[in-house]
């Protein structure tokens, strides 16, 4: 196989050869139509039913982010945490943000991260044009726009969302340099910043720099100094001001480090690095990973099977080629070092390790693998039998088609997930659409209780919101002090009557999902102190050294033996105290006899102090189960608050004096 060569034809002029080079002749009509139908149908396979991909924690931590900078509460120094010690630099959060200036949803950034990597399927064209020729140009961005699990990558917004995009287009601005006949300065550098760029968005693509470096140096002799010197100044720029924010925060560092280190396990020689570089070429495994195929069909398996041997057998043929031309020193020697670094070093990278191998870490072997599969296609291209590679790849994309189809649809019966973690898009959206409504009015900080993490929350609605933790509704709530409180209740019956006469419910607005999943909305406005001292049945309003007031308490009647008492208990924040963020207070309820001796207990709820908010009202209801056997009498029930942290009890500062507890009076009669 030669090198493509790009020059004008003998003996034209420039401009005459650039007048050659613009004439639409049938067979450039036919490449271009070609080119746009692969372009059609990789774009078609990434935005299809683009609402049912999985938006977990990872695809709403930037964007949570890039919500708080917005929204003027401070932009983050540190990106988000990653599976290895290094945190991520942060500029996946600012380039999310773009989006966000224009359409607050995740939708908006859904859409333009996808965008971005169907972009990717022109760059492996142009690669591979320049280093394999017109024909192979074809395959590989056939290849790439197909390939589900690509396609799967390809739209999610996590850190690491447009790896697809970053690697194709560094092989697409430098791979022409080191390989083809033309050098492109322009590309080189255009690469250089690609490169810097990527690794400022996700941590583990600074595995990337092994193979650069090593194409660098192995073709020095071809590489333009002054756009590598241009691109290493910005990386080297960029990095130390990542290497700074770790200098800030180096304790943690440390820490995450000896964490690492110490809680991988051996080092051991695994498979999953080949598999996955494997399965970004062929597609491998996708319809058993991804597929409920009981939704399609058995005969869909076999041919998913068939497809993924002949591209096995395509990449393997590739690989054989390009050993060949560097053992034989063939003219495309250069192609074939540029391509099997590409491909093999990423793959050596993650072939002995400690730790468990993600697929996307082998998204740096993405598109070596495409040109080599589609330089195992050559051959066949050039003669009669030609048409089978068409033939072969459209029937791929039938077959992957399919199995993204049925992953769809099965997706489409299981929307949503505990935790709101893992719900697909458009069903998120719908209920973040609802508490942004029910939150539009209200002034900052916007407090959301809800069985979720704040970035999930936060990014469905477009906000950046305040998340209380440490609730158990419906028996340990908090009545807000301040500002309006809204309680999102998934798969919870909604009992607006236990906040007190404040509270507000929207039954009109209640989610009701395909799979059984319920969300309701109670939003409770907030209590000045008088109003919260009105809800007890019985008022105390003593003070307590946690800063806690014991505002009173509700009991159930009659008490008898064997039968539970319901009490419920007001605890209104009165004191910060922020010093001691880190107590962790909760009541307990003791019942003694009338000879002191102890009968029953039961422990409260506990909450961490940093999440109190000075007015809130923590209302605990709790069942004291009584013994049986218990004799008719007089009781009194010890009301106490202890910090299960640091082992430490607070008394009560009644204006009478110090109390170690309050006692409750019982008087338990037999019927």
């Amino acid at each position: 196989m030669s090198e493509t060569v790009l020059t004008s034809p003998v003996g034209a002029h420039p401009r005459q050869a650039r007048r050659s080079s613009l004439t639409l002749t049938p067979a450039r009509l036919g490449r271009g139509v070609l080119l746009l139908a692969i372009f059609t149908l990789g774009a078609a396979f990434r935005f299809a039913d683009l609402g049912l991909m999985r938006f977990s924690y990872d695809n709403s931590y930037t964007i949570y982010d890039a919500l708080r900078g917005l929204s003027g509460a401070g932009w983050p120094s540190m990106g988000q945490p990653s599976s290895v010690f290094l945190p991520s630099p942060t500029l996946m959060t600012y380039i999310e943000a773009l989006p966000l200036l224009i359409w607050r949803s995740p939708w908006s950034v859904t859409i333009f991260i996808v965008a971005l990597n169907t972009l990717a399927i022109g760059f492996v064209f142009w690669a591979a044009r320049e280093l394999l020729g017109g024909a192979a140009s074809y395959t590989a961005a056939m290849l790439f726009a197909i390939n589900p699990w690509l396609v799967y990558y390809s739209r999610e917004t996590w850190v690491s969302s447009l790896m697809p995009f970053f690697v194709t287009l560094i092989a697409a601005g430098l791979w022409p340099t080191l390989a083809a006949e033309r050098r492109s300065p322009t590309g080189v550098l255009i690469a250089a910043l690609a490169v810097t760029a990527m690794t400022q968005t996700y941590i583990a693509a600074l595995g990337l720099l092994i193979p650069i470096g090593l194409l660098l140096f192995l073709f020095r002799s071809r590489i333009p100094r002054r756009p590598v010197s241009i691109g290493a100044i910005v990386f080297v720029a960029a990095l130390s001001l990542y290497g700074l924010g770790l200098l800030a925060m180096q304790d943690t560092t440390l820490a995450n480090l000896n964490k690492f280190v110490s809680g991988g396990g051996e080092l051991h020689l695994t498979a999953e690095g080949i598999n996955h570089a494997l399965r970004f070429v062929t597609g491998m495994d996708f319809h058993a990973q991804y597929s409920e195929l009981a939704l399609g069909s058995d005969l869909l398996s076999v041919f998913s099977q068939l497809v993924y041997g002949v591209l096995t057998l395509a990449l393997i043929g590739g690989i054989g080629l390009a050993v060949r031309a560097i053992w034989q020193k063939r003219g495309e020697r250069r192609t074939a070092v540029v391509l099997l670094i590409g491909y093999f070093v990423p793959v050596l990278l993650m072939t002995v390790t400690s730790h468990p191998v993600h697929p996307y870490y082998l998204l740096l072997s993405v598109p070596a693998g495409h040109l080599l599969a589609a330089w195992g296609f050559l051959p066949l291209t050039r003669r009669l039998i030609g048409r089978v590679v068409g033939a072969v790849l459209c029937c791929g994309a039938v077959v992957f088609g399919l199995n993204l189809h049925w992953f769809n649809v099965n997706t489409a019966l299981h929307p949503t997930n505990p935790k709101l973690d893992g719900w697909t898009l458009e069903s998120g959206v719908q209920l973040g659409n609802v508490v942004q409504q029910l939150t539009a009015d209200t002034s900052s900080p916007q407090r959301v209780v809800v069985d979720a993490l704040p970035s999930l929350i936060g990014s469905l609605s477009s906000q950046y919101l305040t998340v209380l933790s440490g609730v158990a509704y419906p028996d340990y709530v908090v009545l807000p002090g301040a500002e309006p409180l809204l309680y999102v209740l998934v798969n919870a019956a909604s009992q607006p009557e236990i906040f007190g006469p404040h509270a507000q419910s929207f039954p009109e607005k209640d989610l009701q999902f395909v799979d059984g999943t319920r969300a309701s909305f109670i939003r409770v406005m907030p209590y000045d102190r008088v109003a919260a001292l009105a809800l007890p049945q019985v008022k105390i309003d003593w003070p307590s050294a946690a800063g806690l007031t014991l505002l009173g308490y509700t009991l159930s009647s009659p008490i008898e033996p064997g039968r539970p008492i319901d009490l419920v208990t007001y605890w209104r924040v009165d004191a910060d105290l922020t010093e001691n963020s880190e107590w962790f207070v909760g009541a307990f309820y003791q019942l003694f006899d009338q000879h002191g001796q102890s009968v029953t207990k039961a422990n409260g709820h506990g909450q961490w102090a940093r999440r109190w908010q000075e007015g809130d009202v923590y209302v605990e209801r709790t069942r004291i189960d009584l013994p049986a056997a218990l004799l008719a009498g007089n009781y009194h029930l010890k009301v106490g608050l202890f910090d299960s942290i640091h082992s430490q009890a607070y008394e009560f500062q009644p204006p009478d004096g110090v109390q170690a507890t309050y006692n409750i009076p019982l008087d338990v009669a037999v019927h």
